[in-house]
């Protein structure tokens, strides 16, 4: 039934909690499981006298990677011993359209994430991007709400 299953994340609990429900999820119907972490490479802010982009300094960035290569082997450890394919990889650009054409370009059959993360004050700014994939996802969704314990 679901065949590829992907897993948008942040490191948030409520991430976490995403990939554990995942987990039984792949384990159930054998599917093969993509983790992603998002990197937004520029900040896009309502401008009234101040352009539109501010690119993020190169230095800054790779502390972004670095932060975002440790979330994903947190994420990943979870998986640990799941007899199906797990992989892991980082992407670049706004958050919930990454993840869209992730699902798109590869045929996900199921997005398993959690409802709310690590965005604070730029959710409030942009909207969150659970609302974003909810919204524009041509799979099913599956989104977790809860405090980090399954």
């Amino acid at each position: 039934m679901y065949e590829k299953i992907l897993i948008p994340t942040d490191g948030s609990d409520t991430a976490l909690l995403a990939a554990k429900y995942a987990r039984a999820l792949a384990e159930k119907f054998d599917s093969e499981v993509a983790i992603v972490h998002v990197i937004q490479n520029y900040y896009t802010l309502p401008a009234f006298s101040m352009p539109d982009t501010v690119t993020i300094p190169a230095s800054v960035m790779q502390d972004l990677e670095s932060n975002g290569q440790l979330i994903l082997e947190k994420t990943k450890e979870i998986f640990s011993g799941l007899a199906g394919k797990v992989s892991a990889r980082l992407e670049y650009g706004p958050p919930g359209k990454a993840v869209i054409d992730i699902v798109e370009e590869e045929k996900f059959s199921l997005i398993v994430m959690g409802h709310r993360g690590l965005s604070g004050v730029s959710e409030m700014l942009l909207g969150s991007v659970s609302r974003h994939v909810l919204h524009y996802a041509s799979c099913p969704i599956l989104i977790i709400k809860g405090d980090g314990t399954m």
